[in-house]
């Protein structure tokens, strides 16, 4: 109507005053006005519009006398004509012009600013991902005339979408970071040391004034009491994580809008854009955080603050949910996972991994050296000796931060730990057994008259001889190097009993029911039973009769030995272990620490070591016989013991290899017998008195009282 009524009629007005047209032009004006003026829904509106193409070709020609830049009302009065028909029969079309933004993709520096100024603002932050929709404008672009141009303008597009949708995932996942941040420093309110602070500081305050006072405030000024975050002067005032939260909600509104963007015949999940994003973050911040405020670089977090550290973040994640419909426990189940392995799915270095690698070359190895002793008191590591250590042993070893380190890595990552440490220990029975082939002979002539006093003092002479070798880089004599080597595979084996035992106490606290399933399977099963379910007992945290990851270990390193040669040097290893003891008692760092249950050369780890060695040795090769090697064992040990302490009472021996610490002999045989699953207390009164451990242990008790 409104084309009928008012354009045809301004359109005539016009070429009536139009010159210089000639009589084809003028005729194919008239009837093009004539034509909308009768129009109807029959006209081809196409042919019109063609009409006023080919009018604009016939006079754009040298030759033509007619200008059209000097009739610019005729051209606007045509051009909007042709406009209003197109809205009669071309409206798709005409909302795809008008709302077409095609022309981003030669502007793209300029795109990327306006949609970096929108993901930065919190206002604007929900209608980011307008500009990844605008990508799909692009194609726009395309003509068929110009096919080479397809390939560069779909890729363009498809970069921008990527672009707009990866940034505003990563400007999610920084946000996330930062509320973790604060949601960790509340956490940290809570603990026994922001609490220690605060109780320092208040308590020097009111003894006096000084120095002490004014640097304890200080202290304790960054440390407010949890709660204080919650108070409001001014409803208007935004806080900080207010803030956070808000953008964070913009941010997620704008990723849940659209299930899929679909640009140049691809698909764009938004959704899953944003859990590639979260997990990847997750695992770069599970990786800064075990280094993270850390005075030596070289040393992890302590797991109990990794733990809060990594809860914080799972709470923000979990709150997430509330926020966008993405399944967040499925993606923290995956990376927590992947983090009790060795390596992940991208091939690198887990938080097990890192942990296991420390505590085996930091940890137990300065253990090793003497710079630690393990407390059977406290079930912890702690110091030992005036050398300075870049760590706290029990900081890291006490029963609240395994039971924090299983609870991180999981019964996959003990596993994984418990397995290198076995392996160590493995290594270590193979070097004892290269010793003990070069004494083979003397060793089986100690097995065969161990009552024969004679021939045994031989034997430890020369088990006890200095090398004859005085440039080879170890020096020390077969004897002490044994008892150095079983010294360390009671340090390993303790430490791994420590984490099992956390493994056991976090399983009962989170798994209940099935707990006290197992335990009423594992109770009504024999010994032999027991040992072959040896691998989910450990898995369950539970200590069986033989070490079968032990076993396992040995098997694999001693494959190209001849099973009886190999029966034959474990009978002769125990052998060693067992004339080599007595040399314990002649060092005074052995002597017995009631208050901690501990010595300071780690000594009172032998009859962990040798009750794990026995036990796993002759389980490996199915005789059946590990009673009879241990009774073996025990006979030797007892009477090496009283013959030296007779000796030692005869007076035969001299001054500087005399017995400084014969009590905790007496006490290492008695925790052998006692902490062995093959022997009794019986059996021990039949080859050694027992009012001589009695007497020990008095003895040991009043020296640590004094």
């Amino acid at each position: 109507q409104y084309v009928s009524s008012y354009d045809s009629i301004v359109i005539s007005e016009e070429i009536n005053n139009s010159s210089g047209l000639t009589t084809d032009e003028a005729v194919l004006l008239s009837d093009f006005a004539n034509s909308i003026g009768n129009i109807n829904s029959d006209t081809d509106l196409r042919a019109l519009r063609l009409d006023w193409f080919r009018f604009q070709a016939w006079v754009s020609l040298s030759r033509s006398h007619f200008q059209l830049s000097k009739h610019k009302k005729l051209a606007v009065y045509m051009n909007t004509s042709v406009f209003h028909l197109k809205m009669i029969d071309l409206q798709d079309e005409m909302l795809r012009e008008t709302s077409d933004l095609s022309i981003y993709c030669f502007y793209p520096k300029l795109a990327e600013k306006h949609w970096m100024s929108c993901l930065q603002l919190p206002a604007q932050a929900r209608y980011v991902l307008s500009f990844a929709r605008l990508a799909g404008h692009f194609t726009s672009a395309l003509h068929d005339m110009c096919p080479e141009e397809k390939t560069f303008i779909t890729e363009k597009a498809l970069a921008q979408c990527n672009s707009v949708i990866e940034e505003t995932c990563k400007q999610v996942s920084f946000v996330l970071e930062k509320v973790a941040e604060h949601e960790y420093g509340l956490a940290y309110q809570m603990t026994p040391n922001a609490v220690a602070v605060r109780v320092v500081a208040q308590v020097v305050q009111q003894k006096g004034s000084g120095k002490a006072a004014a640097a304890a405030a200080a202290a304790a000024r960054d440390y407010f009491i949890a709660g204080e975050e919650s108070f409001r002067v001014d409803r208007q005032a935004l806080t900080m994580p207010d803030k956070l939260q808000t953008t964070l909600l913009e941010l997620c509104a704008a990723l849940g809008v659209h299930r899929q963007i679909y640009v140049a015949d691809h698909s764009f999940s938004p959704r899953t854009y944003l859990s590639q994003s979260l997990e990847t973050k997750f695992v770069e911040l599970i990786h800064s955080m075990m280094w993270e405020g850390q005075p030596n670089a070289s040393n992890p977090r302590r797991p109990s603050d990794m733990l809060l550290a990594l809860q914080a973040y799972m709470t923000v994640l979990q709150n997430l949910d509330t926020a966008i419909s993405v399944d967040i426990s499925n993606t923290m189940q995956t990376i927590l996972l992947q983090q009790t392995q060795s390596v992940d799915s991208k091939n690198k270095d887990t938080v097990t991994a890192f942990y296991t690698k420390w505590y085996l070359e930091v940890l137990l190895r300065r253990a090793s050296s003497g710079h630690m002793i393990w407390s059977e008191h406290l079930r912890t590591m702690l110091a030992a000796g005036q050398d300075q250590l870049s760590f706290m042993p029990d900081q890291y070893s006490d029963p609240q931060e395994l039971r924090a380190l299983v609870q991180i890595i999981g019964p996959y990552g003990i596993k994984f730990m418990s397995e290198r440490l076995i392996w160590h220990v493995a290594s270590q029975i193979n070097e004892m057994s290269k010793i003990v082939e070069i004494y083979k002979e003397p060793l089986q002539v100690a097995r065969a008259n161990f009552d024969n006093v004679e021939k045994m003092k031989d034997v430890l002479n020369i088990l006890s001889a200095e090398p004859k070798d005085k440039k080879a880089v170890n020096t020390t004599c077969a004897a002490d190097a044994i008892l150095q080597r079983t010294i360390i595979i009671g340090q390993i084996c303790a430490f791994r009993d420590a984490l099992h035992d956390a493994l056991r106490y976090v399983v009962e606290s989170k798994l209940p029911f099935l707990q006290s399933s197992f335990d009423m399977l594992y109770q009504n099963l024999d010994d032999v039973n027991k040992v072959k379910i040896g691998e989910m007992s450990a898995a369950m945290g539970v200590k069986g009769p033989v070490d079968m990851s032990l076993v396992n270990a040995v098997r694999a390193q001693n494959q190209n030995v001849h099973p009886q040669e190999h029966y034959l040097n474990s009978c002769l290893l125990m052998v060693a272990v067992a004339i080599c003891i007595p040399r314990i008692g002649m060092s005074e760092l052995s002597t017995y620490k009631p208050s901690c249950q501990a010595s300071l050369n780690n000594s009172h780890c032998v009859p962990t070591a040798i009750n794990t060695i026995g036990s796993a040795l002759f389980h490996l090769h199915e005789k059946n016989d590990i009673l009879y090697r241990m009774k073996e064992f025990l006979a030797l040990a007892s009477s090496g013991i009283l013959r030296t302490i007779h000796e030692r009472d005869n007076g035969r021996q001299v001054a500087d290899d005399g017995l400084r610490s014969h009590t905790t002999l007496y006490i290492i045989l008695e925790q052998m017998v006692r902490k062995n699953k093959w022997l009794s207390m019986d059996l021990l009164e039949a080859c050694f008195p027992y009012n001589l451990v009695r007497t020990a242990y008095q003895q040991c008790y009043e020296a640590d009282a004094q």
